[in-house]
Order: C-alpha cells, then structure tokens, then sequence
C-alpha cells in the first residue's frame, strides 16, 4: 500500500507555481532598459540621418552657385579677338564708349564689375534699374531685396559661339549691314556685337530682312536718342572692313547677388520665426531676375589683379570693389575673382534646430578680361 504523502512527493508538477514579486520587476527593469536602447539608437540614427542629409545639401548647395558664377566668370570679356576699350564703336545712348555705363546691362567697356557690401540702395546706382524704353522694360535688380552685407558681381562677354560674317563688311555703302547665317536666332532688339581683332562695334538690331538664300542682314538704323537705341548708323571709326573672320553675337551681362529665396520659410530668425531662406540669384541683361540655387546666404568677391611688368597674367594680389574703383583702367589688371559664397542645408538639421552653414571659396581664372596678355 502506497502511502499519499509519498504520492505527493513523487509528482511536484501538479503544484502551481509563478514569478516572484522580484522577479518581476526585474523583468521589466530589463525590458525598459532594452526599449529605451532602441528608441535611443532610433533617434540617433535619424539625427545622423538628418546631419548627413544635411550636409549633402549644403555642399550641393556650393557647388551649384559656384559653378553657376565660374561658367559665367570664365567668359568675361571674351569678345572675340577683340579689345574692347580700343577702337570700339559704342552706338548706344551716346557716340562713344565713355556713355557705356549709363547701360550696364551691355557696358562691355568693363569685363568684371561688382559692388562691395551692400549697405543700401544706393550702392547699386550703377546697376540696371526699373526704367522703361521704347522696346523692352529693363528688370533691374530690386535693391531692397540685396541682402546687406553680401557683394554683389557682374561678368560681361559676347554670347558663344556666334556667328562669322558671311560677307565682308564696308563702312559705307549697300554691304554696310553685317550678314550672318540664317541659322542664328538673333532677333530685332537684340543688342549685338560684330568684331575683328581691330575693331569692335555694339548696336541694337532693327530688322533681320533676308540676304540671300543662306543669310540674313543685321538693320541698324539709327533712330534718335533713348535707353538702348542706336544714335549712328557706321559701325567703325578708322574706315576699315569687316572681313569674313568677324564675329557677331549677342552681348551678355549677368549679374549676381544674393537675396530672400521664393521657396518654404523654414530657416528661423533670432525671434523663432520663420523666415524665406536666403538664395543666388542672377540677372542676364535686361531679363527679370531669376532664383539660382536656395541655401546661399553670402557673396563675397575679390578681385585679383596682376600689377607687375613680368607680361604673366598672374595674381600677385587680391582686394575688393572698393579698393579696385572699377574704373577701366584699373579693370585692365583684373585676371581674376576669388568667389566664396556661404551655404547653409535650408532645413533646421542640428540639435539647437538651425541648419548647418559653410563658406566655400574658388579661385577663377579670367582668361580673356585682360586682351593685352
């Protein structure tokens, strides 16, 4: 006969049995400090995520403005083999080169000009301004929008590749208008440079009557005074032709600056509000300004000049609007700009919640702003 306190022993599982009040809470110690690792892991990984995203940003950002400025920068005063302050007819507005800068938006008497910390609308008097004339409305620049503080940069040169003449040019006489191929999309208003390495002339385009099969004829007629018109019908100053070699094309200003960007107001201010980010912006000519790149909060320009008799075109030294005058004198020295442009990633990616900013800086070489090298 088996006795029951036996049975008993012999068969402990039937007994219910749990965790302990310590047990438990050692659990779910465990269990938290688990949980808390990964959502610490989590936020880390998006705070990284957000860095990084945010430095790409701001890095394409600078790359984008300063190849922008650098592929403009690099034709400054490309006129074909010509020297633009020498023998160059200036029909617009006036009878001769001087009255060039009464039109900065095609001045091509002045390669590189620019204005050193803009402290106020006054500082751009010599940049294009809302003013009407007989064909176009010339969009200048608003200068309450230029962000204080920033430089502003104007390159100018002959648009490539142009056109070569496709028959010799007289000062005088039936052939008296340049001839170019009917290829070109050059249009009546159009303000044109024909050149050689002697001589250079810059008019306004009145008519692109047909010239043959294969080309066109640049009108130049001269019909008063005014913003853009022309004001003489020759197209030289020491009687000679245009041969064949000639180049025509369109002039070219561009112009940058930085101010409020047309995108999201997602960049805080010191008061914790939203503001437009700041952008490049660039005007070509008379054409109304358009936004560049967003996240360009600064541009400074130094101009380098090359003051020596070593006939190198090389840098010995580097200095500011201010300091240079921009007068065409001085503007024969400038081999080249020294461009560094703030960039920031636009979206708030650090801890404190603003985003990340950077100045970059780029050397250009100006290879045809001094024609005398």
């Amino acid at each position: 006969m088996i006795r029951p306190d036996t049975l008993s022993r012999s068969c402990p599982g039937r007994r219910q049995s749990g965790f302990s009040l310590v047990e438990l809470m050692l659990a779910l110690a465990l269990g938290l400090i688990v949980v808390t690792g990964i959502v610490q892991l989590f936020i880390g990984n998006s705070q990284t995520y957000n860095v990084l995203n945010g430095q790409a940003r701001m890095q394409e950002n600078a790359r984008f403005a300063l190849e922008f400025i650098s592929r403009a920068a690099r034709q400054a005063g490309y006129f074909g083999c010509a020297n633009a302050r020498e023998n160059l007819v200036w029909t617009l507005t006036g009878s001769n080169p001087a009255n060039a800068g009464s039109v900065p938006e095609f001045d091509v008497t002045r390669p590189v000009q620019g204005v050193e910390s803009v402290s106020g609308a006054g500082d751009l008097a010599n940049f294009p301004t809302q003013a009407s004339n007989s064909f176009n409305l010339a969009n200048g620049i608003p200068a309450a929008d230029v962000t204080i503080g920033t430089d502003v940069l104007a390159v100018r040169s002959l648009e490539t590749p142009g056109w070569r003449l496709t028959e010799e040019l007289f000062p005088t006489g039936a052939n008296s208008n340049p001839r170019i191929p009917d290829t070109s999309d050059i249009q009546v208003d159009d303000i044109v440079m024909v050149s050689n390495c002697e001589q250079a002339a810059v008019f306004r385009v009145t008519g692109t009557p047909a010239a043959g099969p294969d080309s066109v004829e640049l009108l130049h007629a001269a019909p008063g005074g005014g913003l853009y018109l022309n004001s003489r019908p020759t197209l030289t100053d020491i009687g000679r032709t245009y041969g064949e070699e000639s180049l025509v094309g369109r002039v070219q200003s561009t112009f940058f600056y930085i101010a409020e960007g047309a995108g999201l107001t997602n960049i805080l201010d010191g008061g914790g509000n939203q503001t437009p980010p700041l952008a490049l912006w660039q005007k070509l000519g008379p054409n109304a300004p358009v936004e560049l790149v967003q996240g360009i909060e600064n541009l400074q320009v130094l101009y380098g000049i090359d003051n020596t008799d070593d006939d190198v075109a090389n840098a010995n030294e580097y200095v500011t609007a201010d300091d240079l005058g921009f007068d065409p004198v001085d503007l024969s020295q400038v081999v080249a700009l020294r461009v560094s442009v703030t960039a920031n990633s636009v979206d708030a990616v650090t801890e404190d919640g603003n985003p990340l900013r950077r100045t970059f800086t780029k050397t250009i070489v100006l290879r045809n702003a001094n024609p005398e090298f």
